[in-house]
């Protein structure tokens, strides 16, 4: 009896170590598992991150400054006006003049890269914000007379007009805004149409004449 208690001891001892044998071939298993799923996601996330910063570098590339010789150019023209870039997403300002931020208000680093829809606000007319969308998406220039709001919240009639900037290939490049307050004078007695058109003549001078060189400004001619 006693023999066959001490078979039994043993036996069972034997099929405990053969349970935690088998618990620890599962846990291996388990953590085996885990890790590939933990080198799954990791390998998942490091692709995702990489295509994550390949586009920002190309949006950081595709929004740099203006080349130093047509910031040169244009800051050479007084009247107010911005070039916005139809190339990219929403169609954001990259060059606001002197002129422009007097204006308004803002500082240049408050305008550059963005919309120019920041100057509307409840007063403004959405029928003429719509001819303004419309003749920019039909290539066309347009004139129109809106209600901007500065940035201290106060309005001024905007006596504004958008034109197509094309470079020497013909692209466009830019669409720019001459933006005059309706109240205020020219001292030289120019009309209002003479000063726009004379900022306008101006700005795709110095867009054609430089489009041809490296940097941002001649990127349009390039793709």
């Amino acid at each position: 009896m006693l023999v066959n208690s001490h078979r039994l001891f043993l036996i069972l001892i034997g099929l405990e170590a053969e349970e935690l044998c088998e618990a620890s071939d599962l846990e291996k298993q388990k953590a085996s598992n885990a890790a590939k799923i933990i080198i799954s996601i990791l390998t998942y996330y490091r692709k995702h991150t990489n295509r994550l910063l390949s586009g920002k570098r190309c949006i950081l590339a595709s929004t740099a400054p203006l080349s130093s010789s047509l910031n040169i150019s244009l800051g050479r023209i007084k009247q107010s006006f911005v070039l916005t870039d139809p190339n990219l997403p929403d169609m954001p300002i990259v060059y606001a003049s002197d002129a422009f931020l007097s204006l308004t208000g803002y500082s240049r680093q408050e305008v550059l890269g963005r919309n120019c829809r920041f100057l509307n606000g409840p007063g403004t007319d959405v029928l003429t914000l719509q001819e303004m969308k419309d003749s920019i998406q039909a290539e066309q220039a347009c004139s129109v007379r809106v209600l901007n709001y500065r940035k201290d919240e106060s309005t001024f009639w905007n006596l504004l007009y958008i034109s197509p900037v094309r470079n020497a290939t013909g692209k466009i490049a830019f669409y720019v805004g001459v933006q005059i307050n309706e109240n205020s004078k020219d001292g030289n007695g120019l009309s209002p149409e003479m000063r726009q058109f004379s900022a306008v003549a101006s700005v795709k001078v110095a867009v054609r004449s430089l489009s041809a060189c490296p940097g941002p400004s001649s990127r349009s001619s390039s793709s």
